[in-house]
């Protein structure tokens, strides 16, 4: 019995085995009939064909079209249509974009629509540049035809005969006519022909002209005008539409006369022309006797910028003496309140012992200004800024002293009384002004400066000493209302608080210091050894004197004003101060 369940259990044993073995070989049959799904089916798109919106077309469209994404279509899948009686047939589009073989990429199911164009479409004609446009009388311009149809264009100018426009026709419209019109048209078959159309090119119409006049417009008795030789120069042209350029119109004056005799305001005529239209306009140019030197390429002491005009007029003791010059005072002449002496360089000098108000100073040598040290200084022409070359509308030029000319000169023996005071008569001497006050000699700044033929140009100037010229141009100042003076007549005089802020001169406010406000003034070597105050601060100067007193009553009348060395012209000291430097101002006249 035993041997008989066990031959059953060997039995099952390998029924098991064997039937696992079947299961196994047809698991691997079945995975070897299995499809591959990690390679993927290309997309495919289908492109179908619409006829558009032409009725008339019975005709066959082109089949369907199943492709692979990104395939481009070419010229024989997308047919020609046959164009109809109304219509030609102008290619497939997709949307707004058209279907050429070869380049349109299928990238979606599409439909792409036939379009048409209607056989009454009128064939066009494009100008460039486009009709209306304006230019100048002196141009050309280049007008070309164009035909998004690529049809036949014909033109003419004006009334003229028709022409054969081609890609290579040059269409050439000059500015010596108002208006040039070019009239145009085209055809083509199977188009209607354009109508005319004319397009309009006008020249602008010159309105006027401006001028800047020239860098020199100042000039001395007998110089050469700077435009004499070369009569262009350059102006601005204005049009009828608003439009502006910078042109080149020519000097009509006969600028060699100009020069012949002292001016004000000589009138330089300028023309310019366009076609038929002539314009003109003026600038002025100012012309100082012969005595007067006008400067070109001057640098002011003051680090002032070139806008000024600067001119030599009479002489004073300035520079240092050189080292290497020799001073004859067996040869030597009287000149006013100086004994000139004659340097070996030819030069005439003036001796001084030297009074300075700081020992710390030097001259431009670089030497030190030593008390009691007797030195000479050579005489030299004076350099002033013109600040006006129309004084108060009087034919006047004003004119001010560029540099400190001296110091030690106290403004008055007593109080601030301009009139009466000791400074105005230093300056003038007796000059037959109506002086009060004694000077203790008949000549001074005036009589010293200037020989007897230069003093004759310098006019008499009436000097505004009223209390409305105490305050600055702005009127923010108290004005010295108790101490004004009645008004003066002058050859020589200081500026007021007023004109010394008076933009119109050239100045800033009345609290503006530093280079912007031109009225630091430095000293000479003369003018530091005269007793003079300098500032050591770089860029500084002295400080000097003006002619309007000070309008605090607590100083019982003996205070006056003057500009600081910062240039502010808010300084103020006593009129028996002798370190307040000397700047004085004059006029010529030009009539």
């Amino acid at each position: 019995v035993l041997y008989k369940e066990y031959s059953k259990v060997k039995k099952s044993k390998k029924f098991v085995l064997a039937a696992l073995a079947l299961l196994a070989i047809t698991g691997l049959l079945a995975l070897a009939g299995c499809k591959n799904d990690s390679v993927p089916e290309p997309t495919r798109y289908t492109v179908k064909f619409d006829k558009g919106d032409n009725s008339e077309y019975t005709g066959d469209l082109p089949a369907d079209i199943t492709v692979v994404s990104g395939t481009k279509l070419t010229a024989e899948q997308l047919k020609v249509l046959d164009s109809t009686d109304n219509y030609i047939f102008e290619g497939w589009y997709d949307g707004e974009n058209k279907a050429e073989g070869g380049t349109y990429t299928v990238t979606k199911d599409v439909t792409l629509v036939a379009k048409w164009r209607d056989r009454g479409t009128v064939a066009s004609v494009t100008f460039s540049p486009a009709g209306d446009t304006k230019f100048y009388c002196d141009e050309s311009i280049a007008v070309s035809l164009t035909s998004e149809e690529g049809a036949t264009i014909q033109y003419h100018l004006g009334d003229g005969s028709w022409k054969a426009y081609t890609a290579d026709t040059t269409i050439s419209i000059t500015g010596d006519t108002t208006i040039t019109t070019i009239t145009a048209k085209a055809t083509k078959d199977g188009l209607k022909p354009s109508a005319e159309t004319t397009a309009t090119y006008t020249v602008r119409k010159l309105e006027g002209i401006t001028v800047t006049p020239p860098a020199r417009t100042v000039y001395s008795v007998g110089e050469e005008v700077v435009h004499q030789k070369d009569e262009k120069i350059e102006v601005t042209a204005t049009y009828d539409d608003e439009e502006e350029r910078t042109v080149t119109g020519t000097i009509t004056t006969d600028t060699s006369t100009l020069t012949q005799s002292a001016g004000i305001g000589k009138t330089v005529t300028v023309s310019y022309t366009e076609g038929e239209t002539p314009k003109t306009t003026t600038f002025t140019v100012t012309v100082f006797p012969a005595e007067v030197k006008v400067l070109t390429g001057y640098t002011s002491p003051n680090n002032t910028d070139d806008s000024w005009t600067y001119v030599e007029f009479g002489e004073w003791p300035q520079t240092i003496l050189k080292g290497d010059v020799t001073v004859y005072e067996d040869k030597s002449k009287e000149m006013g309140m100086f004994t000139y002496y004659l340097g070996s360089d030819g030069n005439y000098y003036v001796k001084v012992t030297a009074k300075p108000y700081e020992d710390t100073y030097t001259y431009s040598d670089g030497n030190p200004v030593e008390e009691d040290e007797v030195v000479y200084f050579k005489v030299e022409p004076i350099v002033w800024r013109v600040l006006n070359k129309d004084y108060a509308s009087t034919g006047k030029a004003l004119l001010l002293a560029e540099s400190i000319l001296t110091g030690g000169i106290k403004w008055a023996d007593s109080s601030n009384n301009y009139m009466q005071s000791y400074i105005r008569q230093w300056l003038n001497g007796n000059s037959g002004t109506e002086e009060t006050s004694d000077y203790g000699g008949d000549a001074g700044f005036l009589q010293t400066a200037f020989a007897q033929s230069a003093r004759k140009l310098i006019a008499d100037t009436t000097v505004d000493n009223t209390a409305a010229s105490t305050t600055d141009a702005g009127n923010n100042l108290p004005q010295a209302t108790d101490y004004a003076c009645a008004n003066t007549t002058d050859k020589i005089f200081l500026l007021s608080e007023k004109e010394a802020t008076n933009s119109e001169y050239g100045f800033a406010a009345y609290d503006a210091y530093g280079k912007g406000s031109t009225r630091i003034r430095v000293t000479t070597d003369y003018a530091e050894a005269t007793e003079a105050y300098q500032s050591l601060t770089e860029g500084y100067g002295g400080w000097w004197w003006l002619r309007s007193p000070y309008y605090d009553l607590v100083y019982n009348g003996f205070i006056v004003r003057g500009i600081f060395d910062n240039g502010i012209a808010d300084n103020y000291s006593s009129v028996f101060n002798t370190e307040g430097g000397v700047v004085p101002a004059l006029s010529i006249s030009l009539q």
